[in-house]
């Protein structure tokens, strides 16, 4: 196990797992929701995205972690990874989780409620 995907819902636990799963297994975490939106909140170009976790999957060793929705592209991470772990957490709890964590915008909340 050296490049892991975790992908889930907004709320399911994948930055706690993947903190936590890096330390355990000595790898480096990358946080995908830090590289991919703005500081307003604007999602990266399509085309872009691809070309920055082409680049990130090319390390070595690594555990990314994030699901966005409508906005992602998986194939850069998933051609290179060798373990995906998905959350399959029960909607409310991801719903409840996410409300603690902070105030989203309603494209959020559709893609937590349709996940």
């Amino acid at each position: 196990m050296r490049r892991v995907v975790i992908l889930g819902p907004g709320g399911a636990g994948k930055s706690t797992l993947a903190r936590r799963l890096g330390h355990a297994a000595h790898l480096p975490v990358v946080e995908l929701d830090t590289r991919f939106w703005n500081s307003a909140l604007e999602p990266m170009p399509a085309h872009e995205w691809r070309d920055v976790q082409t680049t990130l999957a090319q390390q070595p060793a690594w555990i990314m972690d994030g699901d966005l929705g409508p906005y992602d592209v998986l194939e850069p991470r998933l051609e290179r990874a060798d373990t995906v772990v998905v959350l399959d957490v029960a909607r409310w709890r991801c719903l409840w989780r996410s409300l603690r964590r902070s105030r989203q915008q309603f494209d959020f909340w559709r893609w937590v409620w349709t996940w």
